[in-house]
């Protein structure tokens, strides 16, 4: 670990934390938003799902750090996603919220999904697992902050002000721009290869389907979208949940889930990282996978309002939610070749990888409009338990393999 690697962490994690920051206001308006529009569950859920669609397109943008480089393309989806965040502040109706939160993740997802390929690139294999848990971590921190932030703002102005603080992160652009560099592994692979034409583009663009990596694209596309099932939405209903359910105003259930979050950077993020370097990935991640889904299920169906007991379920919910994300980001970034990192990442993980993350909204709204949404939530999160039985059955145990020598090891089988 040098100086320049402890600052690269540094500087992917202020942008991270904005990622988490602005993920994380739709989950504190949602109630608002829902009330001036007057949208029922399944419309609100539409609107989420269609705001989520921009994840899915990020693929678009991702594929190009496989020709242009890491450095040039999270320095333009910095400035993408602060420009669409601010623009939602100017929304006039709930077409043009639901559109401008759809572009704006298109740069959130690629932002976040090249923030764990430079770390997976460029950290020795014994802290690999530390730095993707890490910034999987700090998002966190960034939805500390607005949940915390939501009760006092809201209190005082409108809605719009939350996303006014999204321009924030366009004076991170020119800290990447004089701080970062290209990636070791990158820069090797762009010096052998030479200059990389659009033909070339597009042959690595289906490379991740080749027989020699389809088994691993299906793997990680399939266990991101068990895991999607229930953490994706969970937050944003949980807080129409507690508005409805539990009596709670803006202040009070900005608190619980601040709490949450503040368990899960402290304990859920690095319990991952130190227990993938302990235990292996493969139980690790099929662990907290099966804990996540018995979380969740408890945080909807406790009908108490008691807010230490809230916090207590959302600590336990978050904790586990983000010890699941960082051991899947570590597949997601360990298993493919650097000439294909991320295009393979966008593959799998931004674009097949969520499917259930765009439809279980839909679905929770739906279900939640004849059933109520704890029950909703109950039913999808029989999801990470399928995706923990997929990781036992067929992911690789990588720990403490170089990046070279987990790709030979799986080509050898």
């Amino acid at each position: 670990m040098t100086p320049y690697l402890w600052a690269l962490l540094a500087m992917l994690a202020s942008a991270t934390f904005f990622d988490g920051f602005d993920s994380a206001i739709l989950a504190t308006v949602a109630p608002i938003i829902q009330k001036q529009y007057g949208l029922n569950n399944a419309q609100w859920g539409m609107v989420y799902t269609v705001a989520r669609l921009g994840s899915v397109a990020s693929f678009f943008v991702l594929v190009f750090a496989d020709r242009f480089g890491r450095r040039l393309l999270i320095t333009f989806t910095i400035l993408g996603y602060a420009l669409f965040t601010g623009l939602t502040a100017f929304s006039q109706s709930i077409e043009s919220f639901t559109i401008w939160q759809m572009l704006a993740r298109i740069f959130l997802a690629a932002e976040f999904a090249l923030s764990l390929i430079i770390i997976g690139e460029e950290y020795p294999t014994a802290w690999r697992g530390f730095g993707i848990a890490t910034i999987s971590g700090v998002s966190a921190v960034g939805t500390i902050a607005a949940f915390l932030s939501a009760g006092w703002i809201l209190s005082r102005w409108d809605w719009r002000t939350m996303y006014l603080i999204g321009l924030v992160p366009l004076a991170l652009i020119f800290l990447f721009r004089l701080g970062m560099r290209e990636t070791r592994r990158f820069e090797h692979l762009r010096s052998q290869r030479g200059h990389v034409g659009w033909d070339d583009v597009r042959r690595r663009m289906l490379a991740p389907f080749e027989p020699r990596y389809r088994a691993r694209t299906l793997l990680v596309t399939l266990i991101w979208n068990c895991n999607h099932l229930v953490t994706a939405p969970a937050v944003t209903f949980w807080t129409i949940h507690a508005t409805r359910n539990l009596g709670y105003d803006a202040a009070r259930y900005g608190s619980v889930v601040a709490v949450g979050y503040l368990a899960g950077f402290l304990v859920g993020s690095p319990l991952a990282g130190w227990a993938m370097n302990r235990f292996g990935r493969r139980r690790t991640c099929a662990g907290f996978y099966a804990l996540a889904a018995m979380s969740v299920y408890l945080l909807f169906v406790t009908s108490d309002p008691t807010p230490w007991k809230q916090m207590a379920l959302m600590a336990l919910t978050v904790t586990c939610f983000l010890g699941a994300n960082s051991a899947t980001n570590v597949y997601s970034t360990e298993l493919f070749p650097t000439e294909i990192r991320a295009t393979a990442y966008s593959w799998t993980t931004n674009l097949f990888g969520r499917v259930s993350e765009i439809f279980a909204p839909l679905a929770i709204g739906v279900l939640a409009d004849r059933f109520g949404i704890p029950s909703a939530v109950a039913v999808l999160s029989i999801g990470p338990i399928l995706g923990a039985l997929a990781v036992l059955r067929w992911a690789p145990e990588t720990r403490g393999l170089t990046l070279e020598e987990i790709e030979a090891s799986l080509a050898a089988h």
